[in-house]
């Protein structure tokens, strides 16, 4: 992990300061079914302002954007670069022996998304197994928030009083994913099951150890406080009883925004080959 940490780190150095640099995926976590591939290294990285940033970076390493990219961070309003989870993806970077996807998002964007759920397409991510390169105690609070927020959420949706240990981590996992359009098209089905199980020790360490564990069964208390769930999911269950219909609501709406975005971040090319990847990945079974 710690090589893993210092190539980040190494790529990451000759590019416009950050507030923070995340690591997600099966590049830097172990997945079932990947590992005879090197996919890239996708990062999130938390910066001031997503587009005083990317113009900086184009300055930097022009190679990093398409044409049209370079165009769309230059001239598109702010607000355009926030449409689709406030987050803003460049992808197949090449550095040393590996590629990169970077999507750049301002930390008070960050935040937010983690501690009210307002897109959930950020907080959605931060649930799964991720690798903290850079932070501050701001970001890591949040993080630990949104862990802790996405227990409640699937305790709640568990029907039963004690459920298996991997398939309580399966619910969990499932959270971000139930809605989104790309899992009936260009996901593996069993990707959710497949992250699980190539990192049960990252789930045992950070949702474990805030869980009733019995016999590897987790012992589900619905004596839940509602009040300590994110603000837009709790104004949600105001007018409606059905989380689930939350997270489709948000999943499909962000992910489907992202998808379009990506065209202009990325230019079509990449856009393209990033598509075609996706789907050539979840035909396998």
């Amino acid at each position: 992990m710690n090589q893993i940490k210092e190539e980040i780190l190494n790529f990451m150095a000759s590019r416009p300061e950050t507030v923070g640099i995340i690591g997600y995926g099966s590049g830097v976590n172990p997945q079932k079914g990947q590992e005879n591939r090197k996919p890239q290294i996708d990062l999130i990285v938390i910066v001031d302002d997503i587009k005083k940033w990317n113009i900086a970076n184009i300055k930097q390493n022009k190679k990093d954007y398409s044409f049209t990219s370079r165009l769309f961070f230059k001239y598109a309003p702010k607000k355009w670069l926030k449409n689709g989870g406030k987050i803003c993806y460049l992808t197949y970077i090449p550095f040393n022996q590996s590629k990169y996807k970077i999507g750049t998002i301002e930390k008070t964007d960050f935040i937010n998304d983690l501690e009210k759920w307002e897109t959930f397409y950020i907080a959605g991510r931060m649930q799964k197994p991720i690798l903290i390169v850079k932070s501050d105690n701001e970001i890591e609070k949040a993080i630990d928030y949104n862990r802790k927020s996405a227990i409640l959420v699937s305790k709640l949706l568990i029907e039963t009083k004690e459920i298996n240990k991997k398939d309580f981590y399966i619910t969990l996992g499932s959270l971000s994913y139930m809605g989104d359009t790309r899992m009936k098209i260009a996901e593996n089905p069993d990707k959710v099951k497949n992250i699980i199980e190539g990192s049960m020790q990252f789930y045992d360490i950070h949702y474990g150890s805030n869980l009733n564990i019995k016999n590897d069964k987790v012992q589900i208390d619905k004596d839940i406080d509602t009040n300590k769930l994110p603000h837009d999911l709790k104004e949600f269950l105001k007018t409606n009883s059905n989380i689930t219909e939350f997270l489709i609501e948000k999943n499909k709406k962000q992910s489907l925004a992202q998808t379009v975005k990506g065209i202009f971040t990325t230019g079509p090319i990449k856009a393209i080959k990033y598509a075609k990847e996706k789907l050539r990945r979840g035909k396998r079974k």
